[in-house]
């Protein structure tokens, strides 16, 4: 577990500390002397009990009580206080603190026991939530697979399953399942929908069924709102109409994912072939890249042009194309490979084929991108740039000497290897910052970088800010 210590007063924030400490040797505790520095630790990395002194100057623990619970809902709230006043008491537990203890009663046993409670409390909570979740999940996939056993669909199973939509005007959403959407939808959806219900379609694709607010003028005026916030997204966004009885919850989900993939395409499916079109998609994907990687250029290209007429025509599921796509551009690398990161955000075909055709031409404009050597080291730098990586470890990888090697690497990729490297680190720790709670030491120590120090010079270097500084600003938070 992770403990934050929260008191104004050095000497008895470390004494519970310490305490904490003998109570569970297994728990990280760390200290801090305000409300407004334990809100900057919580910034930086998730932790799973606060103690919190009621009486502290400036922001008092009531008040950082409501922010946690605000901001970090799954984070225990442990109050400390020296008062025995129940109005503190009452205080406390209206802004859900999770326990409450006078300071004079702190001592390693009572602390072994409200920590151990704690633990069986979260892992019992856990273990709900994710039965919650396999029961829902199962229930809905049947009733889109049409399932005899749950259909026609009534108001009890539906709670039986943990399903609380009400019995009145309702929509459901498709959309690809990425951090920025989950953020968009929970972010707008309140303003015209209530009783929201996500559940993970895909890997990749997430169904949102929702009730529109009871005070809302009419269903025009909620869609209206959907589109508003639909536009905030990435990727294609498909909706259902606004449907007034739950008997036609399976309706509703399947329109909403057949209006994505017409609202990707701009078409309807006239003799389309879906899934045939996603393995064919994948074949031409790989030809192309077998292509490329045997200096016939020209050929692959015409392999990528020939994958965006094909997918034109038999409309492969949206998020299978882009996923091919983004797989296709990564494998090539250069610039088409930064491209990749942006094909599985494209909201519509037309969007996709751009960039594939982009990316086609520049391939064309630059004759064989990379030699086998090269290649193959990119390739390896790729999977092990995490790691205590040298460019002696490269060279012996590609049986080629260290000094061709950064020689040759210079020439084709246009940086040297310790760039390339440093490069490759930033970006998947900017990535790691946006979509991730891990703590800035952890997304460091992911990307391969052990000085927290250094790490935070060479990023503010690369994009102009801390770390701390790009997530809070990433996520909303300045």
């Amino acid at each position: 577990m992770k403990i934050l210590v929260v008191d104004d007063e050095p000497l008895i924030g470390q004494y519970i500390v310490q305490c904490v400490r003998n109570a569970d040797p297994s728990a990280e505790v760390v200290g801090a002397t305000s409300g407004a520095k334990a809100l900057r630790r919580l910034d930086e990395e998730l932790f799973d009990i606060l103690f919190a002194d009621i009486t502290m100057p400036k922001m008092d623990g009531l008040e950082l009580l409501q922010r946690v619970r605000e901001g970090y809902p799954s984070v225990n709230v442990i109050m400390l206080t020296c008062h025995e006043d129940f109005e503190y008491v009452r205080a406390a537990m209206q802004h859900q603190a999770a326990d409450y203890l006078l300071k004079n009663e702190i001592s390693e046993e009572r602390l072994r026991g409200l920590l151990e409670r704690l633990q069986t409390s979260r892992k019992e909570n856990l273990a709900q939530a994710e039965q919650r979740h396999i029961s829902r999940g199962g229930y809905l996939r049947r009733v889109l697979d049409n399932d005899p056993a749950v259909m026609p669909i009534r108001a009890g199973s539906l709670r039986a399953n943990h399903i609380y939509l009400e019995d009145r005007a309702f929509v459901a959403l498709f959309f690809s399942s990425g951090e920025e959407n989950m953020r968009v939808v929970q972010e707008y959806l309140a303003e015209s929908f209530e009783n929201p219900l996500f559940y993970a379609y895909s890997d990749k694709e997430m169904l949102l069924l929702m009730n529109l607010r009871r005070d809302s003028p009419d269903s025009a005026g909620g869609m209206e709102c959907f589109a508003q916030y639909a536009a905030r997204m990435t990727g294609a966004v498909g909706h259902s109409r606004v449907y007034q009885y739950l008997e036609h919850l399976q309706t509703a989900m399947l329109e909403a994912a057949a209006n994505r993939e017409y609202r990707f395409y701009g078409a309807p499916p006239e003799g389309a072939e879906p899934q045939a079109g996603a393995v064919q998609a994948k074949q031409r994907a790989m030809r192309a890249v077998t292509l490329l990687a045997d200096g016939r250029v020209n050929e692959a290209c015409a392999e990528i042009g020939r994958l965006a007429e094909d997918a034109e025509r038999q409309q492969p599921p949206a998020t299978q194309l882009m996923e091919t796509a983004a797989q296709l551009l990564t494998n090539i690398g250069g610039k088409a490979g930064e491209a990749g990161q942006n094909a599985e955000q494209c909201a519509s075909f037309a969007e996709l084929r751009q960039l594939l055709g982009q990316c086609a031409a520049q391939l064309q404009s630059q004759g064989k991108l990379y030699s086998a050597p090269i290649r193959k080291a990119l390739d390896y730098i790729g999977l092990h740039f995490s790691e205590e990586l040298s460019l002696n470890t490269v060279a012996d990888f590609v049986y080629l000497n260290r000094d061709h090697l950064s020689r040759q690497f210079k020439k084709e990729v246009g940086v040297n290897f310790s760039e390339y490297l440093m490069d490759l680190r930033l970006k998947e720790a900017k990535k790691l910052l946006e979509t991730t709670n891990l703590r800035i030491s952890d997304v460091a120590l992911r990307v391969g970088i052990t000085n927290l120090s250094y790490f935070s010079t060479v990023f503010h270097r690369a994009f102009g800010s801390t770390p701390n500084e790009f997530r809070k600003r990433s996520q909303g938070r300045v």
